[in-house]
């Protein structure tokens, strides 16, 4: 009953003003997975705490928005048009003059990555540049909720767009598949919320701040949380923050050089960072052009 009731109230009102204070009691097995998780950094108490804090408590209407899209029966078609249109278009000249200059600007710090790792410059450029535009676009989503709703809440939202009909709609998966892929997000939800929040504890920044990606992702580099593992400190400060330069240009090497970058060569480990095929052949191509520029060691 008590289930239903929440279930009434999420298909009249929207999500956004639910929120994720009530979680912890609601769906306990769920929280105490997270928790068996983070336990060596957070106690239970603190866990609770954290959802109920101003930060986390209140849905941002741009989470609601982006959980929509991300778990709506037709997200799969719409993101791999987007995703497409990005990659397969020509690459602007512009870029590759303004990727040369990139190099020149950091070339000391490429010259310690190459050394180090023997990761080629443009194709950690050319990831950059698809990943942030250099820095510019990181995102403004607050990462913590959008993992929160991903695992929490995927159900509600399902259960949401059946309601709206939406499983009826021309190129629409079906419930089934919906389903499938809703566990699949759940499962990877809760192993990136699990690293943001040991991250956090670890490196000493509140997750609750973090924002990137409707996806989740951090940073210039734009690594999910579960991938904070390869980041380095690049600027030798004492710490990682993915949002400095440095940092970002040696982690992109190190995860590279990790994913067998020289055993099994630069499109396995672009293939680590991104499985879809259209991605790998846009960095290859990208990488080439600025190679032809000169931005190589």
């Amino acid at each position: 009953m008590k289930r239903f009731i929440i279930l009434f109230i999420l298909l009249v009102t929207p999500l956004h003003l639910y929120g994720f204070a009530n979680i912890p009691e609601e769906q306990p097995e769920k929280f105490n997975r997270l928790y068996r998780l983070i336990r060596k950094n957070y106690s239970k108490a603190e866990l609770i705490k954290l959802f109920i804090s101003p930060d986390v408590a209140r849905m941002e209407e741009k989470t609601d928005r982006n959980l929509r899209f991300l778990l709506n029966p037709l997200s799969i078609r719409k993101q791999k048009v987007q995703h497409d249109n990005a990659f397969l278009k020509d690459i602007d000249r512009k870029f590759i003059v303004k990727g040369a200059l990139f190099f020149e600007e950091y070339r000391g710090i490429f010259k310690e990555v190459y050394h180090r790792f023997k990761v080629q410059p443009a194709d950690i450029i050319a990831i950059l540049n698809s990943e942030s535009s250099l820095g510019s676009i990181t995102g403004s989503q607050k990462i913590i909720q959008i993992f929160i709703g991903q695992y929490f809440l995927w159900e509600e939202y399902i259960e949401g767009f059946e309601k709206e009909g939406a499983f009826g709609e021309k190129d629409a998966m079906s419930r089934a598949q919906a389903m499938k892929r809703g566990r699949k997000l759940e499962k990877s939800a809760l192993y990136n919320l699990a690293a943001l929040l040991n991250h956090g504890a670890e490196m000493n920044f509140d997750p609750a701040e973090v924002r990137g990606s409707r996806a989740g992702a951090i940073g210039y580099p734009q690594f999910m949380p579960a991938s904070m593992r390869f980041a380095l400190d690049g600027d030798g400060d004492g710490r990682i923050d993915l949002f400095s330069m440095p940092d970002a240009i040696f982690s992109i090497a190190n995860f590279l050089a990790e994913h067998k970058y020289r055993e099994r060569g630069r499109e396995y480990s672009f293939k680590r960072y991104n499985p879809d095929s259209t991605y790998v052949r846009g960095i290859k191509k990208h990488s080439d052009m600025l190679k032809e520029a000169g931005v190589k060691i």
